[in-house]
């Protein structure tokens, strides 16, 4: 029955394929880990920190639970299969990539689970009627791309956009009620994703524990050893404080492969990668800005 309905959904585009593989490409960037990488920082770095931390927990909660779910479900994509008739989109680069899905499991769509919890998140902090619509419809959207593109089955995203709905409930519950005691669910973070770093045994739950390390132990950084304010600086100073962080991330995201690899090719070392990209995200750069008074 999927494949039937993941066919079906797939052919009322088929009038227009070149278009709408472009169109529903764009869309997924919307629950691509690059897509947090550029949001959340800008959020936490420039406009309001709070906001930043609590949807930064959602999602990164979010990716572990997919992670693990993942590993433990092990159900092959709709693309791996050749002759069950589902098309796949191939795309390719820097801030979309279904090629770089071979070899990893379906079950739930970490994007839309992704794009879920920050979405869902966000409506929760900002409780305005619109917002909530628009962010129903941009986690709808970006669950239908996954299966248009063809790299996961229609309960894929279901699950995967329910999952990022009580996950961004959850976390925004926790947060509110417990703000003041952050440290304590900092520590907790730190402690989890370093005891489920010994169960992860696919890139992405390592990905997830390595960020969830970095989350945890950059943000006590950041609140005993920085603790800036957002909002302090021009819009000048904001617009380059920016726009510096992205290219020092990016650097260190795509940058740390060659030199990681170095090592070896151990899942381990993209946990290393994750973690010093969040935590260098979270507490190195706001202590560089601040001390620069950029």
């Amino acid at each position: 029955m999927q494949v039937d309905l993941q066919i079906w959904f797939q052919e009322l585009f088929s009038w227009g394929y070149g278009f709408f593989d472009v169109f529903w490409s764009f869309i997924t960037f919307f629950g691509e880990e690059m897509f947090m990488i550029i949001l959340l920082p800008i959020l936490y770095w420039v406009v309001d920190k709070k906001a930043a931390i609590i949807i930064a927990t959602s999602s990164i909660l979010s990716m572990a639970v997919n992670g693990a779910i993942k590993d433990i479900a092990k159900i092959d994509r709709p693309f791996v299969d050749p002759d069950n008739g589902v098309r796949f989109v191939s795309v390719d680069n820097l801030f979309v990539s279904t090629e770089g899905l071979r070899g990893s499991y379906s079950f739930p769509s970490g994007h839309a689970q992704l794009s879920a919890s920050i979405a869902f998140t966000s409506a929760f902090y900002v409780k305005n009627k619109k917002f909530w619509i628009f962010a129903s419809v941009m986690a709808v959207l970006v669950a239908l791309s996954r299966v248009y593109l063809g790299v996961h089955w229609p309960l894929d995203v279901l699950v995967g956009t329910v999952l990022g709905f009580a996950l961004s409930y959850l976390a925004y519950k926790l947060f509110m009620r417990f703000y003041d005691k952050k440290l304590f669910i900092y520590i907790a973070l730190s402690v989890l994703g370093f005891i489920l770093l010994f169960f992860a045994s696919k890139e992405d739950s390592f990905k997830a524990m390595g960020a969830i390390i970095g989350f945890g132990t950059g943000a006590i950084f950041e609140m005993k050893l920085v603790n800036f304010d957002p909002k302090a600086g021009k819009p000048w100073q904001k617009v380059l404080r920016v726009v510096l962080g992205l290219i020092i991330l990016l650097g260190i995201k795509e940058g740390m492969k060659p030199v990681l690899s170095l090592f070896g090719d151990s899942f381990i070392l993209d946990a290393i990668r994750y973690f010093l990209l969040v935590f260098v995200a979270i507490g190195v750069y706001p202590l560089l800005f601040k001390k620069i008074k950029l």
